[in-house]
């Protein structure tokens, strides 16, 4: 992505009168993301980690900007009119596995009706062994290709959808929050069902989550929005450790840890995330910053901040001078034994 932005025109008062207003959804995304990668996106609600999302699978087009995807600029073409090969390639495994399958339909027959649209196969036949095959690949019995959705628990209806996302050999793959709806209990399991799949396919996954300890533990790069930028980028191992964006550092500080020997910052932020139709000037994490007066000259209250790009292409955008990011004390610390 390059430039991407996304608005929305909505009426200036609930009953369709008074001067138009544009919601920011999404503002300059640009990023890039690899073959066999996990990318992770995070940040709060609200922040344009879903619109980004509908924006790339094409069920909204963009305002501005370029979708590169395999040498095709997908920016204002909407999932209507994009090729087979292009919505085979591009997939996604939803929040709620409760509402992304049909209840009159069988599983396999959900399955078979997915590979059907994506032409894989030359027969009846052929499609219902590939359908045998992709619930194995998500380790279901294949004798659950007869039950219908409601005989199915959370965890395995998102395997359901897992297999749908890969039946036409997906290239890459937009997981929006898959395991947020499920129970503590089997979220693990369908994370590494995902992982395991992305591995042996080398597709391309982005992971949109506002969990952090499942960030780290399977994303390579991180891609921190706020209000519709992005406010940091880089490895999972930068992203984790000083210097971090002041909005990462808070983020950072509400991961829920266990473990006694662990000990963090507690930092609370002042106030809500700011309404995309009214952001504040200058920088928009500014209202909530509690590193603003480390910059000088009202800075921050008057001027977008540059993109910052530190060691290995860490980029974090912030007016901070890299004399006050290299001083930053780590969140997370492990105590010695």
């Amino acid at each position: 992505m390059e430039d991407l932005k996304k608005y929305y025109s909505v009426s200036g008062s609930a009953f369709g009168g008074g001067m138009k207003k544009v919601v920011k959804a999404n503002e300059t995304l640009t990023f890039e993301a690899h073959e066999g990668e996990t990318l992770a996106i995070v940040g709060e609600s609200g922040c344009g980690k879903s619109t980004f999302a509908k924006v790339l699978m094409g069920l909204e087009t963009a305002t501005s900007g370029q979708i590169m995807l395999f040498d095709e600029n997908v920016q204002s073409t909407p999932i209507t009119r994009r090729s087979t090969d292009t919505v085979s390639s591009l997939q996604m495994v939803f929040q709620n596995p409760f509402d992304t399958l049909n209840p009159s339909m069988t599983v396999g027959r959900q399955i078979i009706r997915a590979l059907e649209i994506f032409k894989q196969g030359n027969s009846d036949a052929e499609r219902h062994q590939r359908m045998l095959e992709l619930l194995d690949l998500v380790k279901l019995p294949r004798a659950f290709a007869e039950r219908m959705p409601r005989q199915l628990s959370g965890g395995q209806k998102q395997r359901v959808g897992i297999a749908r996302a890969f039946a036409g050999g997906a290239k890459v793959v937009v997981a929006d929050e898959p395991v947020s709806a499920l129970d503590v209990s089997v979220q693990a399991a369908v994370t590494d069902l995902l992982m395991d799949i992305q591995r042996e396919n080398k597709t391309t996954l982005l992971f949109i989550s506002h969990d952090l300890s499942i960030v780290r533990y399977l994303s390579d790069r991180v891609m921190v929005m706020y209000l519709g930028h992005v406010v940091e980028m880089g490895t999972t191992g930068q992203v984790f450790q000083p210097p971090y964006h002041p909005y990462t550092e808070a983020l950072l500080s509400a991961v829920p840890i266990a473990d006694t020997k662990v000990t963090r910052q507690r930092i609370v932020l002042e106030g809500d995330i700011p309404s995309a139709v009214n952001p504040p000037p200058g920088c928009p994490f500014q209202t909530r910053c509690r590193w603003k007066s480390q910059v000088p000259g009202g800075l921050c209250d008057r001027e977008m901040p540059p993109v910052q790009v530190l060691d290995g292409g860490h980029q974090i955008k912030c007016h901070l001078s890299a004399d006050v990011l290299a001083k930053m004390e780590p969140v997370i610390k492990i105590a010695a034994e």
